[in-house]
């Protein structure tokens, strides 16, 4: 039964996001740009309302926006129109040439297959946990879910507002499970099924736009979906017992331990300064899990390019508006790419200077009318960022990457790049160029973010090489297969967009011998469940109404901690600390939260340490391994004039596990549960 329950979530959201392509269609008529766009041009509406006003929980409005589609895909499909309405038919009927079911079967079971391959994945592995940034980014999408005016307050930082990161990906993420009812861990899995197949959608429509050949087509979107690095299939070549990640992170502190190839590299390493410099491909993203900024920055750039690729056919302006909408959307929900994304808009700007009249203003009106959408956002999110002090800076000497390892790395990229110089035509010279421009970009400046030594420009390049390799992927690869004039150079390019494909087995033998303890679990807290107390407190706390909780805290981030309150649908007092300060600029208070909740759950309570409901504290958890019955018996002591005790559990062993509960809140909860 719940493989049957997430079959139909499954084609409810098909469904869904079909039809928004349908009605994004009325106006942007190509079904691929169309299906890519719409969720996320009609989550900028939703996003724009409610910067002014919180829409609360949206639930219904999934079965409404179903019934709509259904009608979308009926209209679509059939000459039939209300006798009111048969003026419109011949506007429909373009409309109904692009979309109808038998004319948009490419893109439709193009569509299906991407969200089944990344659904594969988080069915397989869809535990929310401490590995990597998925707690955080749920902690993300928990502060949206509660349909509040934009800034919402931080899911983990209770009550400032959530201001200090972009986050637009997860308000659409957080969108979708307000409509549909999704508990915030199958809203994160979901969202994340949807944003990476309407990513890897957006590049099969420029691949498709751009290649004539079926057959390059599907090379080219599984060299995306698949493929990796340079190094990519060769890892056993430099690592013993090569792990996924190797071939991601292969410039840095991972030994080349194999020999001959892996000792003599490390010979060779190590004439350099150490630096940490690392990729997260497209593909690994995926395997990874996490729904991070960098999934909306792969999106993003294809949706750019097919946008571009439009704008250039049909000379029609709608194209071009998106092309700068897409500029505003990267500071919203990936600014790391956002120098990126501006060359390439740039470019092809001045490619184009001769019609500057027609498109230079539309590019202009695409991103400030988005802009202005997300205005009063956007005017906090900047301010609140320029605490980072994180400034565009030049790479010193000892921070480059030693010029073998960075050849071996980017390999297709360069490869692709000076290919465009022998393909004898202008355009492909001219984005040659740009490919090695991006390049040298990305060796010359960096941001200069918290991180230090070895790993100074570890998020820059962390985010800026596997952008760099999509676009020249997807840009350069079609053009010099279908469009060099001589045969060795488009022999070369197959090799250099194909092999990098060699990275399916390694994710494939990874997907097949690692054990999927907690298969078909969208919620994500399969992991959580295993521990008894964890899990008989969970189920209670979603019971309770809605306010901030406080826990024992855990000093260290990447663990699995403050992660029970977000899966309960209740924000935190404070979250992963180090995440917190390092988004905020490092404030004092968050390292004085972390001292408060030290004491108190130790039972070291002094001053107002116990004055939680000042606070604004509903629940304080007991359920963890150090939460001894000495330390009960002195909290509750401190506490109990203002809070009620309410016991969920007895563990076999006498300890108590439940929380206490703001005396104010009980009544309210009498309220409720009647």
């Amino acid at each position: 039964m719940q493989y049957l329950g997430t079959g139909f979530t499954v084609i409810l959201l098909w469904v869904n996001l079909w039809g928004l392509g349908l009605a994004t269609g009325l106006f942007w008529r190509n079904r691929w740009l169309a299906l890519s766009v719409g969720p996320w041009l009609w989550a900028t509406v939703f996003f724009a309302i409610e910067t002014h006003w919180g829409l609360g929980s949206l639930r219904g409005l999934g079965s409404v926006a179903t019934v709509g589609a259904l009608g979308l895909i009926v209209l679509s499909n059939t000459k039939w129109l209300p006798n009111r309405l048969r003026g419109l038919d011949g506007w429909l009927q373009g409309w109904r040439e692009e979309f109808n079911l038998v004319s948009a079967k490419t893109c439709l079971f193009t569509f299906g297959g991407l969200f089944l391959y990344v659904f594969a994945w988080r069915w397989a592995f869809p535990s929310i946990d401490g590995s990597a940034e998925k707690i955080a980014d749920l902690s993300f999408i928990s502060s949206y879910l509660v349909g509040g005016t934009i800034p919402v307050a931080d899911a983990w930082l209770y009550p400032y507002r959530f201001t200090q990161y972009y986050s637009f990906q997860h308000y659409s993420g957080a969108l979708l499970g307000r409509m549909f009812g999704f508990s915030p861990g199958e809203t994160y899995n979901y969202a994340f099924c949807v944003l990476n197949a309407l990513a890897a959608l957006a590049f099969a429509g420029g691949v498709s736009l751009l290649a004539r050949r079926n057959w390059v087509k599907i090379m080219l979107v599984v060299g995306f979906v698949v493929g990796g690095s340079g190094v990519s299939g060769l890892t056993p070549l430099f690592f013993q017992d090569a792990k996924l990640w190797n071939s991601q992170r292969f410039i840095g502190t991972e030994p080349y331990s194999q020999a001959p190839v892996g000792t003599w590299l490390k010979e060779y390493a190590d004439n350099y300064p150490t630096v940490e410099l690392s990729g997260e491909w497209f593909s690994y993203s995926v395997s990874l899990g996490d729904y991070h900024a960098p999934l909306a920055g792969f999106y993003l750039l294809a949706l750019g390019v097919l946008s571009v690729v439009l704008a250039e056919r049909t000379k029609l302006r709608r194209y071009t508006f998106l092309v700068g909408a897409t500029l505003t959307w990267t500071v919203m929900a990936n600014t790391w790419s956002f120098p990126l994304q501006l060359m390439a808009v740039g470019a092809w700007c001045m490619w184009n200077r001769s019609r500057w009249r027609v498109d230079w203003p539309m590019v202009v009106l695409g991103a400030a009318a988005t802009w202005l959408a997300a205005a009063i956002y956007l005017k906090i999110f900047t301010v609140a960022a320029s605490e980072y002090q994180n400034n565009l800076r030049w790479v010193s000497s000892e921070l480059h990457a030693p010029w073998l390892l960075f050849t071996m790395y980017m390999l297709p990229t360069i490869g692709l790049a000076v290919l465009a110089f022998y393909s004898r035509s202008r355009a492909l010279l001219g984005l040659g160029l740009l490919a090695l421009a991006y390049l040298a970009f990305s060796e010359l400046f960096y941001i200069d973010d918290v991180y230090e030594g070895a790993h100074e420009r570890f998020n820059a390049t962390l985010k800026w090489w596997p952008w760099i390799a999509t676009w020249v992927l997807l840009v350069l690869g079609p053009l010099l297969i279908d469009g060099a004039k001589q045969r060795w150079v488009r022999v070369l390019a197959i090799i250099l967009c194909a092999y990098p494909s060699l990275y399916a087995w390694e994710l494939g033998r990874y997907w097949l011998l690692t054990p999927k303890f907690y298969a078909g679990r969208m919620e994500g807290d399969g992991y959580l469940r295993r521990d008894e107390p964890a899990k008989q407190l969970l189920e209670r706390l979603k019971l309770e109404p809605y306010g901030a909780v406080i826990e024992r805290t855990n000093r260290d981030s990447f663990t699995d901690s403050s992660y029970l309150p977000l899966f309960a649908g209740k924000p935190m007092w404070l979250g992963w600390s180090g995440h917190e300060a390092l988004w905020r600029g490092y404030p004092s208070f968050v390292w004085q939260r972390l001292d408060r909740l030290e004491r108190f759950f130790k039972g070291e309570i002094t001053g107002n340490d116990a004055d939680w409901k000042s606070e604004r504290i509903s629940y304080v958890l007991w359920y963890q391994p150090a939460d001894t019955e000495e330390l009960w018996l002195k909290l509750n002591e401190a506490i109990q004039k203002d809070y009620e005790w309410c016991v969920i559990y007895i563990t076999p062993d006498g300890k108590r596990v439940g929380f206490w509960r703001l005396r104010s809140m009980v009544a309210l909860n009498t309220q409720v549960s009647t």
